[in-house]
């Protein structure tokens, strides 16, 4: 019988080189725990053999067998080899590349069901122009339109991040896109003001249907981010990255900030903790690059002639500075409370962003030294308009939060109010509500907001809330719930009315304040349709 469990016991030490696992060497005989004769005498301890060692459990295995006399010597060191041997070419079989180690993907699916409704509008055959834009079903018998959209629409975004050092990160993340334009009837004997864009920076959906057509897909962030082992609370980012001026602590932050907008430049943030986890500051600045003016080019044709592509009107690349600093307390378990404020400064605006920014709501006094009114000249056309305008806006929010029941039924209450500094009139805007509860119970928001025509950058608001322009006031509501891990439902609804119909800039003509004008592509469209709803129904998956 001995003789007979040692050449069963020899060739289960000869199997765990295939098994690699202690577990599984042992399985190859169950009982031999209980089944093995006691060895008259224990080998003296051997160091083990030079070179590559196998795994822990694999090396402790194969050394109890040889102390127990279940393996001479020999077998011992061969096996402990082939053991080591075949872990090392397992592991470099399986192993990955370099340059695709330490990677971490994510993104979402949305599907989104959209309703617009713009009311019974009028139809006017001789109007300029002749109905308002967005409208459908145009009766030309009544005189009469149907302003009502529904619409599917879809948003995918897809991202990943490569630890290439401890204190620095790459990152990028690629989304649906769908083209944009502001601004298009600005113009001065012939010249135009507008700006037509690739993609719409406040928003990442795409409209379902045109003949089935395929999405565009746009790259929406790329970025390093640096995070010094010196002080870990401090944040490096460049590149295109996600906006570090949202507030991550109330969800009503997005009247002076689409979330889909992701800026582009240098942002760095940093927390001071005066007392850990009690009493702490947070602050954020950065410099962005808003537009890059083409400067002249001269083409060579031949050796003695050229071709000059002339340079844009406007002689200076805008750029925003941004600061923001909040402080916030946890005084107790239950209670967390923080007040915040922001400065931005919107510098060296040419008539392109002058001429958005009142397409969308903005006086012509929201700038300071606005250059379209350097339009007004003697001559056609007029070539003086400059880069010299300026607008600085001014925020501060203040939030609590109550979790006296958990965090399943937190209640936030929250508020804010802006301007913008160099306007003279219609310059304040506020928004006050609350958010309640939890993603696995539901997520409650209800905001009404009070945005004067001056009160925030209008190219930066959100492009849902009040169909994305300023002067206007109303509600927002929705509710939202995690119905599996990685699988949420959304509802909401907006509703907005128009604030003033005139524009009550003493200072300008209203040619170039009021953007309800004709020179204005969406003046007409935002005049009669900015008293409207919105309901939106939301199933997005996260991956």
């Amino acid at each position: 019988m001995g003789a007979r469990w040692t050449r069963r016991a020899r060739i289960a030490a000869l199997g765990l080189a295939a098994v690699v696992t202690a577990g599984a060497a042992a399985a190859a005989d169950p009982q031999s725990s209980t089944q093995a004769p006691a060895a008259s005498s224990a080998p003296a301890e051997q160091p083990s053999p030079p070179g590559p060692a196998p795994s822990p459990a694999a090396a402790e295995m194969l050394k109890s067998m040889r102390e127990k006399g279940m393996l001479t010597a020999e077998e011992y060191e061969e096996l402990y080899r082939r053991q080591a041997k075949y872990e090392t070419e397992h592991e470099e079989a399986n192993a990955l590349p370099g340059w695709l180690r330490d990677w971490t993907f994510g993104g979402d699916l949305r599907f989104r069901y959209e309703r617009r409704d713009f009311g019974n509008l009028s139809y006017n055959p001789d109007g300029n122009p002749p109905y308002v834009l967005g409208n459908q079903n145009i009766n030309l018998v009544q005189n009469t339109a149907l302003g009502v959209e529904n619409r599917m629409r879809l948003r995918l975004r897809v991202g990943a991040e490569k630890r290439i050092l401890e204190s620095l990160t790459f990152g990028f993340r690629i989304a649906t896109e769908t083209g944009s334009s502001f601004g298009n009837l600005f113009n001065n004997g012939g010249i135009g003001f507008g700006t037509s864009l690739a993609s719409d920076p406040r928003s990442s959906n795409v409209t379902l249907g045109d003949f089935f057509s395929q999405k565009q897909i746009g790259i929406d962030r790329a970025y390093l981010r640096w995070q010094p082992a010196f002080a870990p609370t401090l944040t490096l980012i460049a590149g295109k990255f996600g906006n570090p001026f949202v507030s991550k602590y109330f969800s009503g932050d997005f009247v002076i900030w689409d979330h889909d907008i992701n800026p582009e430049g240098l942002a760095l943030r940093y927390r001071f903790d005066f007392v850990p986890e009690k009493f702490w500051l947070e602050a954020n600045g950065g410099v962005f690059t808003y537009q890059q003016q083409s400067q002249i080019t001269i083409l060579p044709t031949s050796g003695t002639t050229a071709v000059a592509t002339l340079p844009n009107i406007d002689q200076q690349n805008p750029f925003l500075i941004a600061i923001q600093g909040g402080f916030n307390a946890r005084p107790y378990s239950w209670l967390q409370a923080g007040v915040r404020t922001s400065f931005y400064d919107f510098e060296h605006l040419g008539t392109q962003v002058a001429a958005a920014m009142q397409d969308l709501g903005n006086g012509g006094a929201a700038i300071n030294d606005n250059p379209l009114f350097r339009l007004n000249c003697p001559g056609s056309p007029c070539t003086n308009g400059k880069s010299t305008g300026h607008t600085k806006e001014l925020a501060v929010d203040a939030y609590m939060t109550f979790t006296p029941y958990g965090e399943r039924f937190a209640i936030t209450p929250f508020a804010q109010w802006m301007t913008l500094l160099d306007a003279k009139s219609e310059d304040n805007g506020f928004t006050v509500g609350f958010d309640f509860g939890s993603l696995d119970l539901v997520k409650l928001t209800v905001m009404y907001a009070w945005i004067q025509r001056n009160a925030t950058i209008a190219l930066f608001t959100d492009s849902d809330l009040f169909e994305g322009f300023t002067n206007a006031k109303g509600w927002y509501i929705s509710a939202e719930r995690q119905l599996w891990p990685g699988v949420r439902v959304r509802g909401a609804y907006m509703l907005s009315q128009e604030l003033n119909e005139d524009c009550h800039d003493a200072d300008k003509s209203a040619a170039l304040c009021d953007t309800a004008s004709q020179i204005s592509v969406l003046g007409p469209y935002r005049r009669t349709t900015l008293d409207r709803n919105r309901w939106q129904l939301d199933f997005t998956v996260d991956f």
